[in-house]
């Protein structure tokens, strides 16, 4: 706890051990995974085709990550110097997300590798937070371009080896997330009593990525990309899931958005309700929709905020203080240091139960009560 104030930070992440794949991979895929040239400042992975989870300053990553978490640095990222952070900053549960599993060169290469790859990593993750199974939770990886396996490793995380989210994977190639293809997905989710989180580009709904026009140019070019892919990504991802009619065909379907701010959320839920009501509602011959934008978000949907966003204030006053979360993005190298996200946050000019609410109550409601079993 922080003072009186229960904590979960809804969005850290994991680096996971440079053997993950060697280790945790099935006997038959072990030749074929992705060489691992280099690990960054033994956090980030780069593989030997050059997919890396970071931008082209490796160097500076690197050093921003040792500096920020000296403890968990040193201590190669284990179990012990996490939970240490976590005493230390108040941080009670922790939701934790791939780092270099979400970049696996794989990806678009051999669907059965990746797969299998979704597989190891779960059973690494499962493996690594048994040692403190109150304190820190994950989100599952599953396969986006085989649907069966999806489904089918997503039950899996789930029901056997505790995950309380499920990573949505990127829409395949010319298949929205509203075609009937995925109802199994939505409705696993529904059955299962878990949410699917969408996190930046991969969780993209479609292709091209926002970012494809970037490359992987640095300076301004590639300042520009990194600030906006994620937000980008993340409300297109938002859009589909309203507009398409999914959060209306599944109403007990719950969706998390997570590390892309959130003062641009009044503007897209209004935008998007000029679409269905507004002025610019000329795309459908009848209406699409029985709520408004807004409505399914409060009903369904979740959204991560940043602690220190100048326009927190807004969101609240817009949407009420039940459907943001906290998060801290710990241990990435852009992440804030560990200090810094609860001062934050309460420093913010909103009411103290709205503060309460965000820094527990939000992040119980979406992940629901698996996220706080055994956590006492």
């Amino acid at each position: 706890m922080y003072g009186d104030y229960r904590v979960i930070d809804a969005d850290a992440h994991f680096y996971e051990p440079p053997d993950i794949w060697t280790r945790y991979i099935e006997p038959e895929f072990r030749d074929q995974v992705p060489a691992i040239a280099q690990v960054h400042g033994r956090a980030i992975f780069e593989y030997a085709d050059g997919a890396i989870a970071v931008g082209p300053d490796r160097t500076a990553s690197s050093r921003m990550i040792q500096d920020k978490f000296p403890n968990a640095y040193e201590d190669w990222w284990s179990l012990s110097s996490r939970l240490r952070d976590m005493d230390e900053q108040g941080w009670d549960i922790q939701v934790c997300l791939a780092t270099n599993a979400a970049v696996s060169a794989a990806y678009d290469r051999d669907p059965r590798l990746y797969a299998a790859m979704c597989r190891a990593y779960n059973t690494w993750a499962n493996e690594f937070c048994s040692g403190a199974p109150g304190r820190v939770k994950f989100t599952a990886m599953v396969p986006g371009m085989l649907l069966d396996e999806m489904v089918t490793i997503a039950r899996s995380a789930v029901l056997e080896k505790g995950a309380v989210s499920v990573f949505l994977p990127r829409a395949l190639p010319n298949i929205m997330w509203d075609q009937p293809e995925y109802d199994s997905a939505w409705q696993t989710a529904v059955e299962l009593d878990f949410p699917f989180s969408i996190h930046g580009m991969d969780s993209a709904s479609g292709f091209p990525l926002t970012s494809a026009r970037y490359g992987d140019a640095g300076g301004a070019i590639g300042a520009i990309n990194t600030l906006t892919i994620f937000p980008f990504e993340n409300m297109l991802a938002l859009a589909h899931f309203i507009l398409g009619g999914i959060l209306e065909r599944f109403p007990a379907l719950r969706i998390l958005v997570l590390e892309s701010n959130a003062g641009w959320l009044p503007w897209l839920l209004h935008r998007l309700g000029e679409a269905t009501d507004g002025r610019q509602a000329t795309h459908f011959r009848e209406h699409p929709l029985k709520l408004s934008p807004y409505e399914y978000f409060l009903r369904q949907c979740a959204i991560a905020a940043d602690a220190d966003e100048p326009t927190l204030k807004y969101v609240v006053d817009y949407l009420g203080d039940q459907n943001i979360v906290f998060n801290t993005d710990y241990p990435h190298f852009d992440a804030p240091p560990p200090p810094e996200p609860l001062a934050n946050l309460l420093e913010q000019s909103i009411a103290d139960e709205s503060k309460r609410r965000i820094l527990w109550d939000n992040s119980v409601k979406i992940y629901g009560s698996r996220l706080i079993e055994t956590s006492g």
